[in-house]
């Protein structure tokens, strides 16, 4: 899944460290999740052997462990008791490796849309460490000065963090309210959302629930905010002379 960056282009970012080898782009995340992934099928496919086994060998241990004047009659019943109970826990044991297996279906979604996140972080930070690079990949929709250009991909950015957090149930929609109005508190923000803001709605609104709940509570915010007063005043950070 991608987002729509300052120009309705496309920005994601992501937290995880990344490695670059062969073309692919890795995270150390997404390594680790595979390392979970492989020792928790292990485990249950050790399990399953395990009922497996223990089913097999059932009634060679009774046959071993009956006397000879064993009523077998008696011990057909017994046999036929446990075998419900063993299939109750092949049901349990066949459970557990559908949901593992679903579980990893998950994670390993989530780990590609790290590494689409990762690997755009990446064109972001070099945009952004050269104007000429920053007009090649994200040119503005309408014209704007150098500086406010790469503070509004700054926001974007931001806003993509966000959804980053909230698909992945960092942030519940009321968490997610109050960051939004924190982040719109900022003259930056409203103004990056004013003018970029109908590129995320068209992308948003073309991807799934999660997508279309995040932008529709972006702009819920961004109307409250704006509703409720002027933007917070720009700070000016000048340098000292007397600072080493």
């Amino acid at each position: 899944m991608l987002l729509p960056g300052v120009n309705a282009g496309f920005i994601l970012v992501s937290e995880s460290a990344v490695r670059v080898s062969g073309g692919h782009v890795t995270t150390e995340s997404g390594t680790a999740q595979r390392k979970t992934w492989v020792l928790t099928a292990l485990a249950y496919g050790l399990l399953g052997l395990g009922l497996l086994g223990l089913v097999v060998s059932t009634p060679f241990v009774l046959a071993a462990a009956a006397p000879a004047s064993a009523d077998w009659g008696k011990l057909s019943d017994i046999s036929q008791t446990y075998g419900a109970v063993s299939v109750v826990l092949s049901a349990l044991a066949l459970a557990g490796v559908a949901l593992s297996l679903l579980y990893q279906v998950r994670q390993t979604r989530t780990s590609n849309e790290q590494a689409i996140r990762d690997s755009h972080l990446q064109l972001a930070t070099l945009a952004l460490s050269d104007p000429d690079l920053l007009l090649a990949w994200s040119p503005p929709v309408a014209p704007v000065a150098l500086k406010r250009h790469r503070q509004h991909l700054i926001t974007s950015l931001a806003l993509g963090e966000l959804l980053q957090r909230f698909r992945i149930g960092h942030l519940s929609v009321e968490k997610l309210a109050v960051k939004l109005d924190g982040h719109f508190r900022g003259e930056i923000a409203r103004e990056q959302w004013e003018r970029e803001g109908p590129g995320w709605r068209r992308t948003m609104e073309a991807g799934d629930r999660q997508d279309r709940v995040f932008v529709r509570l972006v702009d819920e915010r961004y109307r409250a905010a704006v509703a409720a007063g002027p933007a917070s005043a720009l700070l000016e950070f000048q340098d000292r002379s007397d600072r080493s």
